[in-house]
């Protein structure tokens, strides 16, 4: 190995830039990523109650892809609202004799037990069936929010029902 000579050697200064471009977005709090199709929002859950049972419950999405507890989601700062759109699942306008609501869970063949679906937790502005999407306001901070998703059962008629798990799929969409 030879030594560089007095006269060959020199100095060389200068910047090296440094950049990471951030794009809005918002995710399932906990959830590994940002997907855009097939995110695990949770269930609604409107717990365990005797087939006499009468009146309303309430419900809020819980157990998404952040684990157990209220389904929560992180936007960044700069997404100040958000449109969501809640489909009208498998089972629009049945179970009429039974309550009311437009959406409606369904158990076996033709049992059905109706239920809506909200946007705020005072339960006032509801989601259309049509999966047109409602405005929902946001916190704008960047910390975890709940889904703005609350259900709602209005069981008027007094007969009992068939004992078992009543269920529907709804199709949620957020966008930004």
């Amino acid at each position: 190995m030879t030594a560089l000579s007095a006269s060959a050697a020199g100095t060389m200064t200068g910047q090296l830039n440094a950049q990471m471009v951030l794009q809005a977005g918002c995710i399932i709090s906990g959830a590994p990523g940002a997907g855009s199709s097939g995110v695990n929002f949770g269930t609604l859950d409107f717990g365990s109650h005797p087939s006499t049972f009468t009146g309303v419950l309430t419900a809020a999405a819980n157990g998404g892809a952040g684990g157990a507890g209220a389904t929560q989601i992180t936007c960044s700062t700069d997404i100040t609202a958000l449109n969501v759109s809640v489909s009208g699942g498998n089972n629009v306008g049945q179970g009429a004799a039974v309550g009311t609501g437009a959406r409606a869970m369904k158990l076996g063949t033709s049992t059905y037990l109706p239920y809506d679906v909200y946007s705020d937790s005072a339960l006032t502005t509801p989601y259309p069936t049509a999966a047109s999407s409602v405005g929902v306001v946001l916190p704008g901070t960047g910390a975890p929010f709940p889904l703005p998703i609350f259900g709602r059962i209005n069981k008027t008629s007094v007969n009992a029902m068939p004992s078992g798990t009543y269920t529907d799929v709804l199709q949620v969409t957020l966008s930004w």
